[in-house]
C-alpha cells in the first residue's frame, strides 16, 4: 500500500513537471513568434516612401569640370576717355550698383581746357550776337549787303556749334565744373566684378578698364569636354550642377552650345550652359561640377540610389509587400550613377522599394534575427 501511494505521488510529480515544461516551451514559442513579427505602425507608414522598380535605359554619369563666368553680352568695361588722377572711389569689388550711381571722381587738365574753352566760346557768342544785330540794322538801312548779313549769322552759328560740342564733352565725362573733377557714373545696373582703380592712381586715356559691371541675373557655366567624352556629350542634354559652397543643392540646366574649336591649351571642347541666377548663388570664378548622363542603349531594372543600404561589405534593399511583410534582400548592383542604381538580377520590375527611413527598418529587422 505504501509502495502504491509512493508510486502515485512520483507519477503525479512527473506529470506536473512535464506539463510545466510544455507550458514553458509553448510560451517561449509564442514570445519568439511575437519577436519575429514586425509590422509598420501608423507613424512609420506615414514616414516612409515607396517606389516601384522600373525597367529603364542604363545611363552612366560623366563628370565635367566647369567654371562660372559672367555673360559676356552683359558685361560693361569702363575705360577712361581722358588722362588724369583719381581723387576718390565710391565702390568696392562685388558691390551692387545702380544705373547713374557715382563711382569715382578724377581730376584732369582736360577738364580745365574744356572749361576755359566753354567760357571763351560763351564770350565770343555774346560778341557775335551783337555783331549780328548791328549788321541786321545796317542791312535794313541798306548799308550792309546780304553777304555781310549771311557771314555774321554764319559766324554765330559756328560758335554755337563749338559751344554745344564742348558741353557734350563735359556731359560725356560727367564733369562737375564747381568741384573741378570728372565724375564717373554707372552706365548700367549690376555687380562690380572687377576693380582696378584706387584713389591717387594716375590714369591714361584708353588704358585698361578701371572696373567692370555685369548683370549676374544670368550666368554662363563653361564646362570642359575631354576628348574621350566628346562622342557622348551633345547639345540639348540635361545636366546637373553642384558647387562646393552648396553641397546639398543641385542646379538643373542643359547644354546650350558646344564649341566647334578644340582648345589646344586645355585640350578640351567648351560646353556652354546658360543659367538663371536670380538668387545670386552662382558667382563668376566659382568652380563647379557638371554631371551628364550617357545612355548605353541597354535596359535594366532600376531603383533610386538613395534606397541602397551598404552593410558588412554587402548591398541591401528593403522591399515592401504589406505592412506586416517587409523583406530585406541582398542585391548586387550592376551599374550605378549619381541618381540611379541598376541590377541584372535578384530584383523584379514592379516590386516596391522603401526609399525613405529604410535604414531604420533594416536595423529593426536585423535586431529581430
Amino acid at each position: 500500500m505504501y509502495n502504491t501511494n509512493l508510486y502515485r505521488l512520483t507519477l503525479f510529480a512527473f506529470l506536473l513537471l512535464l506539463m510545466s515544461s510544455c507550458a514553458k516551451t509553448k510560451n517561449e514559442l509564442i514570445i519568439q513568434k511575437e519577436k519575429a513579427t514586425f509590422c509598420l505602425n501608423d507613424f512609420m507608414k506615414d514616414d516612409i516612401i515607396k517606389v516601384p522598380v522600373e525597367k529603364r535605359p542604363i545611363t552612366e554619369s560623366i563628370l565635367l569640370n566647369a567654371k562660372v563666368e559672367a555673360n559676356p553680352d552683359k558685361l560693361v568695361h569702363f575705360v577712361s576717355l581722358v588722362s588724369g588722377v583719381v581723387t576718390k572711389t565710391y565702390f568696392s569689388s562685388g558691390e551692387e550698383v545702380k544705373k547713374g550711381q557715382l563711382l569715382l571722381e578724377m581730376m584732369s587738365s582736360e577738364l580745365s581746357n574744356l572749361t576755359s574753352q566753354k567760357s571763351s566760346l560763351q564770350s565770343q557768342i555774346l560778341v557775335a550776337q551783337r555783331a549780328l544785330e548791328s549788321v541786321q540794322e545796317m542791312h535794313r538801312d541798306k548799308i550792309a549787303s546780304q553777304r555781310d548779313l549771311i557771314e555774321a549769322q554764319s559766324n554765330l552759328d559756328v560758335l554755337r556749334a563749338e559751344l554745344q560740342n564742348a558741353n557734350a564733352q563735359l556731359n560725356l565725362y560727367s564733369a562737375s565744373t564747381e568741384r573741378g573733377v570728372f565724375q564717373v557714373r554707372a552706365s548700367t545696373s549690376g555687380t562690380i566684378i572687377s576693380k582696378n582703380v584706387a584713389a591717387g592712381m594716375q590714369v591714361s586715356a584708353e588704358s585698361d578698364p578701371l572696373f567692370t559691371i555685369s548683370d549676374l541675373k544670368e550666368v554662363w557655366i563653361m564646362a570642359n569636354i575631354y576628348a574621350g567624352n566628346i562622342p557622348y556629350v551633345k547639345q540639348g542634354m540635361p545636366v546637373e550642377i553642384k558647387a562646393l559652397p552648396y553641397a546639398d543643392k543641385v542646379f538643373l540646366g542643359e547644354i546650350n552650345a558646344i564649341s566647334q574649336v578644340f582648345d589646344s591649351n586645355e585640350r578640351v571642347l567648351k560646353a556652354r550652359i546658360v543659367m538663371d541666377n536670380l538668387d545670386g548663388k552662382l558667382m563668376p570664378g566659382m568652380l563647379v561640377d557638371v554631371t551628364v548622363e550617357k545612355e548605353d542603349g541597354l535596359m535594366a531594372n532600376a531603383a533610386p540610389v538613395s534606397a541602397l543600404i551598404f552593410d558588412d561589405n554587402q548591398h541591401f534593399l528593403v522591399l515592401y509587400k504589406s505592412d506586416c511583410d517587409i523583406e530585406v534582400r541582398k542585391v548586387t548592383p550592376n551599374i550605378q550613377n549619381s541618381n540611379t542604381v541598376y541590377f541584372e538580377n535578384n530584383i523584379e520590375e514592379g516590386e516596391q522599394i522603401i526609399t525613405k527611413n529604410q535604414l531604420l527598418i533594416y536595423n529593426h529587422l536585423k535586431a529581430l534575427k
